[in-house]
């Protein structure tokens, strides 16, 4: 199929998941990337969102391109170009960071650092909860749970899925928008768990002996 930007109703991790939610296949089929295996559940594959979790970042509200940080400008002689080394601003923090943050290097460093280790953690967290999820799901259909039957519990891992990747796709580990990373690991943990929930309530109700006429 032709390649598209999935940004029609706009670029937050919500908003590109109602584009596909609304997207239609001609043969009325919704999008989804592939089918987890375990599961059955239709999934989404984020695809290196950097440019859509920056836009919602402060750098992004100040003006701050990609260029700025990733290829900051130089001296050659008499000229004032940009680096064409695309590298990681913390590579470069005097050209990248200290142009608009007087700071020592190590205070940035240390900033930097500070939210990328918590945003780490987040995201293990939420990788713990959708394997909690994705074990409650395979416990319930070794019970005899259906797709059908589990249908609210595959949304909520397709929801919980496509927040954990959009996070952990994106190469700043969350230094780019910190809290919209924070906020969206937290909807994708809270998902998770709410769908592990359902699936453990379906097959402790599975489980329990017919009642006698």
């Amino acid at each position: 199929m032709t390649l598209f930007y999935p940004w029609a109703k706009g670029l937050k991790v919500e908003e590109i998941e109602a584009f596909y939610q609304s997207f239609r296949f001609p043969d009325g089929h919704r999008f989804f990337d592939w089918k987890h295996a375990e599961t059955g559940a239709e999934v989404l594959k984020a695809q290196h969102p950097e440019f859509e979790l920056w836009s919602q970042g402060v750098h992004a509200r100040s003006g701050v391109s990609c260029a700025d940080c990733h290829m900051p400008y130089q001296r050659v002689g008499a000229m004032k170009i940009s680096d064409h080394w695309v590298r990681s601003p913390l590579l470069n923090v005097a050209n990248a960071c200290q142009v608009c943050h007087r700071f020592p290097e190590e205070e940035l460093r240390a900033r930097a650092t500070a939210i990328q280790d918590r945003n780490y953690q987040l995201l293990q967290r939420a990788g713990q909860a959708l394997l909690g999820l994705l074990d409650a799901v395979k416990a319930a259909k070794a019970s005899g749970a259906t797709e059908a039957q589990l249908a609210a519990v595959l949304e909520l891992q397709r929801r919980a899925q496509w927040r954990l990747d959009f996070v952990a796709a994106e190469n700043s580990m969350g230094f780019h928008a910190p809290q919209e990373a924070a906020r969206i690991l937290g909807e994708a943990i809270d998902e998770a768990r709410q769908g592990q929930i359902a699936a453990m309530a379906w097959r402790a109700a599975a489980s329990q002996p017919a009642t006698p006429p």
